[in-house]
């Protein structure tokens, strides 16, 4: 197993020798936010412009899946396979994969110096070439192919969004200078990758909720509710507001402690019932001899609950209490549950979440969503985007329109925060939000209308 390397232009290479200052000259102009470390607190992140670079720094084994279950396998194969596999989602794939490799290959390459991009000119002609551009599209095929990863619940709005803005970001690329594309591409995953995990952990939460209604005796909610539910599991996660709150640690300390009572819940569902059931993969609807759909599960909860109820661990905890008395006791005993932000997966999850902090140093651009604030037990953030992804947003909003209106009618400050809703962050809950939404995008020169017409102001597309 491969361990990562940090891609740094003062690093070397393989073999310790210096990387050619051509090179170096550009892994500088993408440095990025300060990257903590233990030996230095101005080591920061870089960003490779072009795939000749990125043999400089390398993911580990273990990092790749990030990428893949967070973007390619996540958020882009479930708006493929969403509604099960089919010829249009084949060749949607196919499309896709050509528009990606193309935009990281890089269209502003020529044979000649004249009117290249000056990153690309900096690097030479020779440095630009993709090595294999078919086995590329091939990786990202294998990559974003169905899996029992995707959820049957058919269109899932927030997979559909960040896959069609990840498809207008890679288009855009033959338009833009490169470091000024990579910025909105960089901004985009920032903003795309962290907000996907933080939805898929609400299916946690629900299947938690439903399997103690089982347990209390209330009968499964139907197949359709179910759905909807899953659907919108994007719904109203954060709320900008300028009072600090701590709002996404909630989300993962909620998250963790329900994933260690379910698996409590299990286990003495199987020492109770057997496993057979228990031992299938779960579906939302779908049935089959080797899956077990939700509704099959909540009926057994159900029906098995007086029998979980009499086993003398559950007697011994909490005797005649409900079930949620019982899963909070054994709960206690895991680490996990009781300090989720510091032990296991809740630790990990609120270290991949930090990306969506603004850094101290080399944050100037404004890509963040979050200001942290206070220390310790008194630590949160406002929630409010920086200019960066701001301008990211509203670009991504005024392509949507024009790709739904066919190129007619006018952005206005409504689609904007309709973008941000799909994501998960909703300015209509706190007073202060679309005030302050309409003086930012008012400072970055985006707001044409009059603030008097509130979600009707007219907005300007940026790039």
């Amino acid at each position: 197993m491969r361990g990562s390397r940090n891609l740094d232009p003062d690093q070397g290479t393989d073999d310790q020798r210096p990387i050619p200052a051509e090179e170096r000259a550009v892994l500088n102009a993408l440095r990025g936010r300060r990257r903590k470390s233990r030996h230095s607190s101005t080591e920061s992140f870089y960003a490779p412009a072009y795939p000749h670079l990125a043999k400089y720094g390398w993911l580990g084994t273990s990092r790749e899946r990030v990428i893949c279950n967070f973007l390619l396998g996540g958020p882009v194969a479930q708006f493929l396979w969403g509604n099960g596999p089919g010829i249009a989602a084949g060749k949607e794939q196919d499309s896709l994969a050509h528009v990606i490799v193309s935009a990281l290959a890089g269209h502003q390459c020529s044979a000649t110096l004249e009117g290249m991009d000056i990153l690309a000119a900096t690097l030479g002609t020779e440095r630009l070439a993709v090595d294999d551009d078919e086995a590329a599209r091939g990786r990202v095929v294998e990559e974003t192919k169905t899996s029992e990863r995707i959820l049957d619940i058919g269109c899932d709005e927030l997979a559909e969004r960040i896959t069609k803005d990840f498809r207008a970001i890679c288009l855009v690329e033959k338009e833009l200078p490169r470091h000024q594309w990579m910025q909105l591409l960089m901004t985009f995953l920032r903003l795309a990758l962290p907000m996907w995990l933080l939805a898929q952990m609400q299916t946690t939460r629900w299947l938690h909720f439903w399997l103690i209604k089982a347990m209390e005796g209330h009968p499964p909610p139907d197949p359709m509710t179910i759905r909807r539910k899953l659907r919108d599991r994007n719904r109203g996660l954060l709320q900008p507001t300028l009072t600090p709150t701590r709002e996404l640690f909630e989300h993962t300390e909620r998250y963790m402690k329900c994933r260690v009572e379910i698996s409590i819940l299990l286990y003495h569902l199987a020492e109770a019932e057997g496993v057979d059931q228990l031992n299938k993969r779960l579906t939302v609807t779908k049935t089959g001899s080797d899956i077990v759909n939700l509704t099959e599960l909540l009926v057994l909860v159900r029906t098995a609950s007086r029998d979980v109820r009499r086993l003398a661990q559950f007697r011994e905890v909490c005797g005649d209490l409900d079930i949620r008395s019982f899963l909070t006791r054994e709960g206690e005993r895991h680490a996990g549950w009781r300090n989720p932000l510091m032990r296991g997966q809740g630790k990990n999850i609120d270290e991949f979440f930090r990306v969506l902090y603004r850094s101290d140093l080399g944050d100037e651009a404004g890509g963040y969503l979050l200001t942290p604030e206070g220390r310790g037990s008194q630590r949160g953030f406002r929630v409010f985007p920086g200019q960066l992804l701001l301008k990211t947003a509203t670009y991504l909003a005024g392509q949507r329109k024009r790709a739904r209106d066919g190129g007619g009618g006018k952005l206005v400050l409504e689609d904007v925060e309709e973008h941000f809703c799909e994501y998960g962050i909703d300015f209509s809950v706190a007073a202060d939000a679309r005030p302050r939404l309409m003086e930012q995008l008012q400072n970055l020169g985006l707001l044409e209308g009059s603030p008097d017409a509130g979600s009707s102001a007219a907005v300007s597309i940026p790039y």
